[in-house]
């Protein structure tokens, strides 16, 4: 074969090489199902050079359907070991039409931009069609396309002038001569050596793997190229070819510390490439600087590999400030975010965990202080049209915004008082809320178009100013009208099906004035008349609103309803000035469920949620994961002949799962079927109920005070419980035994109370207990006793948000060798401020409480108390240490966030509540009247979490209840919608099959209820 040199060629089945300054780092991977496959060692060998990877239980699937969208990264991942890199405008410019920037799957979204710009994909009328299957002559064009890119290699070139003669005897079943021409090149390379090569039939995962490894096995090792790259030190390579030859390689430019880097370099006058990461293994600080005036960021040499292990402390002298972390996605850095601007003071970060000394540095924060103000624009907007006489009305404003910045470049303006050359602010205004500088009074009234009013703002603290004149021009009107799409309220565009949401999506317009400025104010919109062609398959609202797109204010025409797929053009007209505009509304129509099989679950046990792998496919072989789709009553799947509820459906990582609780244990069979009435069964071995089995010993290390009340050792507070499948039991109500191990004069033990009596530790041997009394499982642990005097540290526990008027526990912890003391009130001493509270106010008894009159307020007429923030500063009375911690107030009435539907009763531990997702409801009943389905039918409560974090198990009284029936003659509904909406069975309908979208607060949550007759 005829072979061309290229310089991106990294190594024989290598990805990008990542070298050690001492060893070289060694990879290999292992997948718990490939054991048998034919395909294991081509499987290991691409693992281990990242080019393919495995599923989240340990599986590598080889035995899977290939998709397009599965090779399109496998050879984007291979392209990028040998040196190419992704397109830097991947995230702005789509290369397929059915794959948008907004796509969910980014990494799909990198790989794709990459193989279409390589030349290695071209789809098919501009689409990629990523969910479909990848046959094996279409895989044979990507491979032989690939092949050409990679190693400059035209295979199809080669086996035509060698005049090869193909022995394969079904290239006549190909789709294309391109695909015929790939086949016979693969055969000539020796990488297929089938008779008949099914150009039709799919192509598993193990399949691809073996061709892919053959590929760079067979083809490039033919060529010259990097074995592997040692890295020595900072400018020293030791280099081997492929030929086993080893070379001495010096670098002009120093490796950057733990950075993948990728070098070129000659040897024997030939250019190379390699990816290699000089590693340092001890993690250093690089920088520490202030971001904003709220934000340092610490730099850190290397990826911090586990995160969870920096004890980050920022302080201000001896004051620990209350700061959230905010780690970047590589791991390299960590943003310490206050929650209010830092004082102007030197700052020390001390980060310890990660090496074997603290890691420490000091940053200088500066006051914020305002270092530029700019005027937007040169002309004033009117609010009102001029009189008959071409002058401005008594009355009249016009409006010009502005931008202060301080030294960081942060936006400041709505915090920042300017002021003006009128210092009465009547007639030059700068309104800081609005970022405006309003003019009206002598300057506005009695003028004329294009006079011009001189404009100074500026800051008394700082002596930053601007000046400019600016001209008076007509009353702002829509002048130029643009659709920029339909996007959700997230600021993501969004393709519309079917099943899509309708008040999740809005036409997002562009509008201008006649002086090229964006319209945000609805109410110069009034005037735009907007029809709607095709009212069978959406609704619109016919005005424009204002909603926030993202961050920004933007004009949008609301969706109303989504009735079907299909094509809606919608008009805008200006009446202002007659300009129009045109934007077709698609809408797609949704796949429909064809085919269907279910795997067994990792673990089903009796009384838990269970997850089902399931794998649903449409007409054409896609893989539908959309749960709207998959919980249709006429397109998605049903069990049991009930339609799924989409509250019963998970999606992690593109696996779809069915989430269901079996209450008994034994063998449970469940029959799934499509809307096309294909089945897929399977039998669940269900296991017993858990039951708590083993202990292991403390959750934390368990430190107790002379000064404190006796503590009771608990297994839900204390230990670390593990059921008889070795999985840990979280809040386990187990009863335990606490026993003193020999004798001791640092703790007494009476039952299961640990009295501290001095300093020192003791051995405690704590072991579950049955209900007879004999013992399950044992373990011995220690209990250290303070009496407060050695201490490492100290913290305020979280005090989160709280609402007004309310007492709030604060808890002041010491610190001793990893474990926690809550000291008594005595021991510290604290005070509180913020709002309207202007000096340090004494908190006492270990509570703190904020007065409806301490909130600030807003500007209204009447003022709204708003959401204050308050300073809880404490003292520690032995040390002198103090410790800060800000938390915020609110005058909000209690308000659920989020909630499940329980069958335990109210007076029920929340932590111990269990979920269910199936009831029953007599016909025509409230779903006050709900009950668990089961042996022991109970009444369904709903366990709720609100704003404040209070969390509680209540009776259901919903706000709003929509009923969704699975037959719509099987009920007659009533009130659909209101809190008192009902559903009635029909004559002679013994039981039917409702979905329940159930409003509580500001969560609403689904519950697939069964209507059955009055007994």
């Amino acid at each position: 074969m005829k072979q061309k040199y290229s310089k991106w060629v990294v190594g024989a089945a290598s990805a990008a090489l990542v070298a050690s300054a001492i060893v070289p780092v060694a990879s290999a991977a292992s997948f718990s199902d490939i054991e048998t496959s034919d395909h294991k060692d081509a499987i290991l060998a691409l693992a281990d050079a990242k080019i393919v990877g495995g599923y989240t239980d340990g599986t590598f699937k080889p035995n899977a359907v290939v998709t397009r969208g599965n090779v399109a990264k496998f050879l984007g991942k291979w392209l990028i070991s040998e040196g190419y890199e992704i397109p830097a405008d991947y995230k702005t410019e789509a290369r397929f039409t059915d794959l948008p920037t907004s796509a969910p799957d980014q990494e799909l979204l990198q790989y794709a931009a990459l193989v279409k710009d390589a030349g290695v994909f071209k789809g098919s009328n501009n689409q990629l069609m990523y969910t479909n299957n990848m046959n094996r002559e279409q895989m044979a064009v990507v491979l032989v396309r690939a092949i050409n890119t990679v190693y400059g290699v035209d295979l199809v070139a080669d086996y035509k002038e060698s005049d090869f003669k193909s022995a394969i005897t079904d290239l006549d079943k190909t789709t294309a001569t391109e695909n015929r021409e790939a086949i016979i090149a693969l055969e000539y390379a020796g990488l297929t050596n089938v008779k008949a090569f099914n150009p039709k039939n799919s192509l598993t995962r193990g399949q691809f793997a073996s061709f892919l490894h053959r590929t760079i096995t067979n083809v490039g090792e033919a060529v010259l190229t990097v074995k592997e790259a040692k890295v020595v030190d900072a400018t020293t390579l030791e280099v081997t070819l492929s030929d086993d030859t080893k070379h001495t390689v010096k670098l002009e430019t120093p490796l950057v510390e733990n950075k993948e880097t990728k070098v070129e370099f000659e040897i024997d006058g030939k250019t190379y490439s390699a990816v290699v990461t000089y590693e340092v293994t001890e993690v250093k600080l690089e920088a520490v600087k202030a971001v904003n005036a709220k934000t340092i960021e610490v730099q850190f040499n290397k990826a911090v590999e586990d995160t969870t292990k920096a004890k980050v402390e920022l302080l201000r002298g001896t004051f620990k400030q209350n700061v959230t972390l905010v780690w970047s996605e590589d791991k390299k850095s960590v943003q310490l975010v206050g929650a209010t601007n830092f004082q102007a003071a030197d700052y020390t970060v001390n980060i310890a965990g990660l090496t074997e000394n603290v890691l420490t540095s000091t940053v200088k924060i500066e006051a914020q202080k305002v270092t530029s103000i700019e005027v937007l624009d040169e002309v004033a907007v009117v609010d009102k049209a001029v009189q008959t006489d071409g002058t401005f009305a008594t009355g009249t404003t016009a409006t010009v915004g502005y931008v202060v910045k301080d030294q960081y470049g942060t936006d400041i303006t709505k915090t920042t008082a300017l002021k003006t050359n009128d210092n009465s602010n009547a007639t030059v205004a700068a309104d800081s809320a609005k970022g405006v500088i309003k003019l009206s009074g002598a300057v506005v009234e009695g003028k004329k178009i294009g006079d011009i009013v001189p404009v100074v703002l500026f800051d008394a603290a700082t002596g930053t100013s601007v000046s400019k004149t600016v001209k008076l021009s007509a009353e702002s009107t829509v002048s130029s009208i643009e659709v920029a799409g339909v996007y959700n309220a997230k600021g993501e565009e969004v393709v519309l099906n079917d099943s899509s949401k309708a008040s999740d999506a809005y036409i997002v317009l562009n509008l201008k004035d006649q002086y090229g400025k964006e319209i945000t104010d609805a109410a110069k919109a009034t005037g735009l008349v907007i029809t709607n062609t095709n009212t069978t398959n959406l609704t619109i609202a016919n005005t424009v609103s204002k909603v926030k797109i993202g961050d920004k204010d933007k004009l949008v025409v609301a969706l109303s309803s989504i009735l079907k797929a299909g094509d809606t053009d919608v008009l805008l007209i200006s009446t202002t000035n007659g300009q129009t505009a045109k934007y077709t509304v698609k809408v797609a129509e949704t796949s429909t469920t064809n085919a269907i099989s279910v795997s067994q679950p990792e673990i089903a046990v009796a009384e838990e949620s269970t997850l089902i792998p399931l794998t649903v496919t449409d007409k054409e072989g896609n893989v539908i994961t959309n749960k709207k789709v998959l919980a249709d009553a006429n397109k998605g799947i049903k069990v049991g002949g009930t339609t799924v509820a989409e509250s019963a459906l998970e999606v992690k990582d593109g696996q779809v799962y069915y989430k269901t609780t079996f209450n008994t244990a034994g063998t449970q069979a469940l029959v799934f079927q499509t809307s096309t009435f294909k089945v897929a069964t399977i039998t669940v071995d269900v296991k017993a109920k858990a039951v708590p089995t083993v202990v292991r010993g403390l959750k934390t290390p368990l430190v107790i005070s002379t000064s404190k009340s006796p503590v009771t050792i608990t297994a839900k507070d204390h230990l670390i419980i593990e059921d008889q499948y070795g999985r840990e039991m979280k809040n386990s109500a187990e009863p335990v035994k606490v026993t003193l191990v020999g004798t001791s004069d640092v703790v007494s033990v009476t039952g299961n109370q640990v009295t501290a009596l001095k300093n020192g530790t003791a051995t405690l041997n704590v072991a579950l207990t049955t209900q007879n009394g004999t013992i399950d499982s044992a373990v011995e642990v220690k209990v250290q006793v303070t009496d407060g005097t050695e201490y490492n540290g100290y913290e305020i526990a979280e005090i989160g948000k709280t609402k007004v008027a309310t007492a709030k526990d604060i808890t002041v912890n010491g610190l001793l060798n990893g474990g926690k003391v809550a000291l008594a009130d005595s021991e510290y001493t604290a005070t509180v401020q913020g709002g309207k509270i202007t000096s340090p106010t004494a908190v006492t008894g270990g509570k703190v409480t904020i007065a409806d009159t301490d909130l600030n307020t807003d500007s209204a007429t009447p003022a709204n108390k708003i959401d204050t923030e308050f300073t809880l500063k404490v003292t520690i009375n032995a040390t002198g240490q103090v410790l800060e911690q800000k938390f915020v107030v609110s005058a909000d009435t209690e308000k659920t966030q989020d909630f499940f539907f329980t069958a335990s009763e109210t007076t029920a531990d929340y932590n111990l509540a269990k979920a269910i997702t199936e009831a029953s409801l007599v016909s025509g009943s409230t779903v006050a009247n709900l009950k668990s389905t089961g042996d022991a039918p109970a009444v369904v409560n709903v366990a709720t979490v609100d704003q404040y974090g209070n969390k509680v198990i209540s009776a259901l009284v919903a706000e709003t209840v929509t009923i969704v029936p699975e037959k719509v003659t099987d009920v007659k509904i009533s009130g659909n919608g209101t809190a008192a909406a009902t559903a009635t069975l029909n004559a002679d309908v013994k039981e039917a099959k409702v979905t329940l979208k159930i409003k509580v607060g500001n969560a609403t949550k689904e519950l697939k209820v069964t209507i059955v007759a009055a007994s």
